[in-house]
């Protein structure tokens, strides 16, 4: 306990220590060089109204209204922001408070996966008046892009709101100003139509908070989100602003405006912007012959949220839905500044002539740093979640004042998500749990069709489930629209992208086809491990001691059956060997030790967290000539069809038993009657069968054997906690792109 006690104490001082250390090393300073940058005026120069000035080593603004004070600013009002327990339960938010500035908080620009950002808003203010009804592109610069945001600058003429990173050492500060004043020298347009934002930041990647950061502090009504390494080819804001039909809907705040993006794959073509296309006339040679391309095509998913194909086809001036929209990295969207977020609501494209071009300064940037920049961006976006989803915003502080406005503030965006996803209507035991893990971030669409040509009718472009990006799956739905095989798979909308099985074995599910078309599949393998090992063990007990022709005899009127004692034995000391230690093999293991039996098992590699008492047998037919008892718990695939044939039968001792709570496939059938038939297996315990719900008559006729309806998870519990699962692989898709259960071949 002292010692405890003591370790305690010393990670105290510890954390004291380093906290001082680095305030008093790094933010004391930072805070002091930046307090005295921005508020020390000097006189204006000459034909600038408003600019930066390099003298004697110190950088000041010209204007001191533009002046932030960076200790005054850190008086905001902060907020010690808790994630809900709701949301720390499901693995996301916080778990000590954080404390924010309100602005921030309420700015959808924190990320729940990186820390908070020190932010100076208006470091610099331009001196423009911007019309309400303009378009400020929104974006984000690091130091040592600085000529090509100046580039975006001078071709866009119009209003932009910036976040500029800055380190938290006082060396980068003054390396950045030195860069930041020649910026400004270089463009006469920064000072009329640049808001410019610090954010201190250890962390050099939050490319999605920062740039919302500076979505937040846009003076316009609408902003484009933008790489600042795109070239405007075209006056698209000119054309966009012209529009009425495409005005109607950003103002409506349920739309944004998809701008396509393209770039030149070989670096030499792309070198000159004055070559680039200046309208989709002469765009579309150029992707015809192979010249230009989607942005980033090598991706997957990429920046696949237009479809190319649809706005190359379009007619000068349509406005038409965007049906194939994918949120992972795609930043290139016109919207209201306070309407949806632009991660999750329905987008719409343009078609006009000047309406929808732009082109991606090319680098030499090889596809071997292109693979390993991918590698690392996934790792970081697989964990964000981006609190400019207001809906999922909502999820956090939910007993708080400001929690509540943040509730109040999405109940504005009535219109439903474009990206949908449909249960199977019979979600029984889970119906409550929709509501808290699916509709705060979700349409849900419960699907009633009678046929499987109707369910494909609404699959169609248009149709009911037109959108839809998720879908639960349970067995009993074949019953209605038949197994997911390739010619349903093939039917769902393109925007579909994940199905959720209710259930361990997926064998209904073709995942092949599945995965041609880019869609996941999960189960819910962890929620059905004790139902189906404890069928499995009530099926081992019955047939070893052969309960099943006891009950039959009694309930026809008759006591004991003869010869019983004969065929029947004890369990304890026997031999079982599992073959398939996964979760439903490994609990059977640990039920059947406390007789105790002896353990041994087969799997394709050792199980690593095996117990001690449970023997690996890498060789599978060694370990069917030890085993009194067989009891079978692999997954249906090609590869397992007829696993257990007549050879793997005939090794087991004369008189063993064999139990099947897997799939009846993976048991040759004909060779296990066969086996009954002679003696050489004394009996069987089956919850699975080939042709469900066929049982062959030939198994009807042996007294001696244990047969059940496939009953292994039908309790309440059981199919209550696999339907949350399932619900919960869904919710994970859509808050953070994965699910936890994703199926084998999927890896």
């Amino acid at each position: 306990m002292l010692f405890r006690l003591c370790r305690c104490l010393f990670a105290l001082y510890t954390l004291a220590a380093v906290s001082y250390t680095t305030h008093f090393f790094i933010v004391a300073p930072l805070r002091s060089a930046l307090s005295f940058i921005v508020t020390r005026p000097i006189p204006q120069l000459p034909g600038w109204p408003h600019v930066l000035h390099r003298r004697a080593d110190e950088f000041v603004i010209a204007d001191a209204d533009h002046a932030i004070d960076l200790d005054a600013l850190s008086q905001d009002d902060i907020v010690y922001w808790r994630s809900s327990d709701f949301t720390r339960q499901h693995g996301l938010g916080h778990e000590a408070p954080i404390a924010m500035p309100e602005s921030l908080f309420l700015s959808k620009a924190f990320a729940n996966s990186m820390k908070p950002s020190k932010i100076v808003p208006f470091f610099y203010r331009a001196n423009s008046i911007f019309q309400k009804e303009d378009i400020t592109i929104t974006t984000l610069v690091t130091s040592n892009r600085f000529q090509v945001f100046a580039r975006l600058v001078e071709r866009y003429s119009g209003p932009i709101s910036v976040t500029i990173h800055v380190k938290n050492t006082t060396k980068h500060v003054h390396e950045l100003l030195d860069s930041l004043h020649a910026l400004y020298l270089s463009s006469p347009k920064m000072a009329t139509n640049v808001d410019v934002h610090l954010v201190i930041d250890a962390f050099d990647r939050q490319f999605n908070t920062w740039r919302n950061i500076a979505r937040f502090f846009a003076r316009t009504d609408f902003v484009m989100m933008l790489d600042i390494d795109f070239f405007p080819c075209t006056d698209f804001r000119g054309a966009i602003l012209d529009s009425p039909a495409v005005m109607d809907k950003l103002r409506s705040g349920t739309a944004a405006l998809v701008i396509p993006a393209f770039e030149y794959p070989v670096y030499q073509d792309g070198v000159d912007p004055s070559r680039f296309p200046r309208s989709k006339a002469s765009l579309a040679p150029l992707v015809r012959d192979g010249k230009i391309g989607m942005f980033h095509a090598s991706w997957a998913p990429g920046h696949s949220s237009t479809d190319y194909d649809r706005f190359m086809a379009a007619p000068e001036g349509e406005v038409y839905q965007v049906t194939g929209y994918q949120s992972a990295y795609e930043p290139y969207v016109v919207l209201k500044r306070d309407g949806p977020p632009w991660c999750d609501e329905r987008f719409i494209g343009y078609g006009g002539e000047q309406g929808s071009v732009s082109v991606r300064d090319n680098h030499l940037y090889e596809e071997t740093a292109r693979r390993t920049e991918r590698k690392y961006n996934r790792r970081i976006y697989s964990e964000f979640k981006e609190e400019a989803c207001v809906r999922y915003l909502r999820m956090y502080g939910e007993e708080e004042e400001r929690g509540r406005n943040a509730r109040k503030e999405s109940t504005r965006l009535a219109c439903p998500l474009h990206g949908s996803l449909y249960p199977h209507r019979d979600i029984v035991w889970a119906a409550d749990d929709v509501k808290t893990l699916l509709e705060p971030i979700s349409q849900v669409i419960t699907y009633d069709d009678n046929s499987r040509a109707e369910f494909l009718k609404n699959c169609k472009p248009g149709g009911k489930y037109d959108g839809v990006v998720g879908i639960f799956r349970d067995n009993t739905s074949a019953d209605r629209i038949g197994i997911f095989d390739k010619q349903l798979i093939d039917g769902f909308p393109a925007s579909l992208k994940w199905i959720a099985h209710n259930g361990a074995g997926y064998d209904q599910i073709d995942v092949h086809a599945a995965k041609a078309k880019g869609i996941t599949v999960s189960n819910t393998p962890g929620a059905v491990d004790d139902a189906s090992a404890t069928t499995a063990l009530y099926l081992l007990i019955s047939a070893v001691r052969q309960y099943s022709l006891s009950e039959r005899t009694l309930r026809e009127g008759k006591w004991k059956p003869k010869g019983t004692n004969a065929r029947a034995h004890d369990i304890t000391g026997r031999t079982v060997a599992i073959l398939g230690l996964g979760g439903i093999g490994l609990r059977l293991a640990e039920l059947v030790h406390a007789f105790p039996m002896r353990v041994i098992y087969h799997s394709r590699n050792k199980v690593a967290h095996a117990p001690g008492w449970c023997e690996y047998f890498p060789d599978v037919e060694a370990m069917l000539k030890e085993a009194d008892v067989l009891s079978v718990h692999v997954p249906l695939r090609p590869d397992t069809v007829g696993l257990v044939g007549e050879k793997w039968i005939r090794l087991l001792k004369p008189g063993s038993v064999i139990v099947n709570t897997a799939r009846g496939k993976v048991i040759d059938e004909d060779a296990m009657i066969r086996a009954l038939e002679d003696g050489h297996l004394a009996s069987v315990g089956l919850d699975v069968y080939p042709n469900e719900p066929e049982v062959n008559p030939r198994l009807l006729e042996f007294p001696n054997i244990t047969l059940l309806p496939h009953m292994g998870t039908e309790n309440q519990d059981t199919q209550r906690k696999m339907e949350v699962r399932a619900l919960t692989n869904l919710r994970d898709f859509i808050v953070e792109g994965k699910g936890k259960d994703v199926v084998v071949e999927m890896k």
